[in-house]
């Protein structure tokens, strides 16, 4: 059986996720298609809009046969991070032939090239990266200067072709773009795992990642997610909500609108905003400094924005400077709230990435891809929560301990409180879709 694995958040699943399924099944001709999906915090340092339950719904819905987890250590990390844990998942399960990915460039061979230069750093590279970082560059500014001074000064090969200015620009343009940026690290995780796992890539369409622009139809998803708040702020209703309507396939729509109708639903980063500001009030600044993404004298930075500050927004908006953006402060704090240390994530690094495989649904193609798994797979793979403590491996039990406080925090966030009982990954089984 052919297999595609798409790696995905799905913060909510909209119609241009829907396309994106359609395309790696048709692409590549698979006849089964994995999911690796993000835990309840994402990529951009948040907690996502529904559950990962929920959106494990919308996968199946969708036209995904198995839908895995990407735990929570990795689904809320740079993007280095993500993509290494993702790809670790997905070269581990013995069975995938592709990886399909959205891009804004829809072209391979640029993102091969950036790709090819960051999983093998050159010296050359690593001397102009690190002079960037000490001019106070952020690290995607300073690594995208690094590539092209590398790019130009050695004369480099791109693709197939010697070098010239037009493919130099169109690389360096690539690396700017965020759905190219994760495409890039997913492309750099299977070289340096030298896996057989072929990437393929369908350009991005309808509105950028980062719009706000309400469009008829294919808006982005941080468009669909400012629109359900700025109706949850006014106390409206979703019912009938054109806009919904014309972004959402019916059944997605119909699984977000259960979500809130019970409750456990729309999530915002606001509502964790106290526990935010206490915990950052009275850590000492060497508990702060332990945290993922740190540098010296941040620690000093984000406590005195926590002491200033009296809601979410304006503690990001304090500490964010042109050297730490937004995203490396959000999943500072939420690191904060989960109990991630940069001691943690270093661990996981140094031992590859993932420590097992987390079944979270599936439907009939799906036990049959589960099937061969367990004959093939690399690490362990969970169906039953409760017997993780069974692992034999005590990083996999660590980390999905971590998933557990992890999860225990975000149902804090739902907006009824009776929906707010910890221990939920303990007693949640697999979602069998027939």
């Amino acid at each position: 059986m052919s297999v595609v694995g798409i790696i995905s958040e799905y913060n909510p699943l909209h119609l241009g996720h829907l396309h994106h399924i359609k395309y790696a099944r048709k692409a590549t001709n698979a006849q089964g298609c994995i999911c690796i999906l993000s835990s309840n915090f994402v990529q951009r340092g948040e907690p996502a809009i529904v559950s990962k339950w929920a959106r494990i719904q919308m996968a199946l819905f969708s036209g995904a046969d198995l839908v895995l987890e990407l735990p929570s250590a990795f689904s809320c990390a740079s993007a280095e991070y993500f993509s290494s844990g993702a790809v670790s998942i997905l070269q581990s399960l013995g069975v995938v032939d592709y990886l399909c990915f959205g891009s804004e460039e829809g072209n391979i061979d640029a993102l091969e090239t950036a790709a090819e230069q960051f999983a093998y750093e050159s010296e050359s590279f690593k001397k102009t990266l690190k002079n960037g970082l000490s001019e106070g560059l952020s690290y995607a500014v300073a690594r995208q200067k690094a590539l092209e001074t590398v790019l130009i000064n050695n004369n480099s090969k791109i693709g197939p072709n010697d070098y010239n200015d037009t493919k130099v620009n169109n690389v360096i343009s690539a690396i700017g773009k965020p759905n190219n940026i994760l495409g890039i690290e997913y492309i750099k995780a299977l070289k340096r795992l030298k896996s057989p796992i072929k990437p393929v890539t369908i350009k991005r369409i309808g509105e950028d990642y980062n719009s706000l622009e309400r469009a008829s139809t294919h808006s982005s998803a941080t468009a669909i997610r400012k629109h359900i708040q700025d109706v949850f702020n006014s106390n409206s209703s979703y019912n009938q909500d054109t806009f919904l309507n014309n972004n959402l396939s019916k059944e997605c729509l119909k699984v977000l609108l259960d979500e809130f109708s019970s409750g456990r639903g729309p999530v915002f980063p606001e509502a964790f905003e106290s526990m935010l500001l206490y915990a950052f009030r009275i850590k000492s600044a060497d508990e702060i400094c332990s945290l993922p993404y740190m540098e010296e004298g941040l620690e000093n930075r984000l406590k005195e924005a926590a002491m200033e500050s009296i809601s979410y927004n304006e503690l990001v908006r304090k500490t964010v400077t042109k050297r730490y953006p937004a995203s490396r402060i959000k999943r500072i704090l939420f690191s904060m709230l989960t109990g991630m240390t940069g001691e943690f994530l270093n661990e996981l690094k140094n031992n590859g990435y993932s420590q097992y495989i987390r079944v979270l649904g599936f439907n009939e193609t799906g036990r049959a891809l589960l099937s061969e798994m367990k004959k093939r797979a690399t690490l362990p793979i969970i169906t039953k929560p409760a017997s993780y403590n069974e692992l034999d491996n005590k990083l996999s039990v660590k980390l999905f301990e971590h998933e557990a406080r992890a999860t225990d925090a975000y149902v804090l966030g739902y907006p009824v409180p009776k929906e707010r009982i910890g221990g939920m990954e303990f007693i949640t089984s697999p979602i069998y879709f027939k």
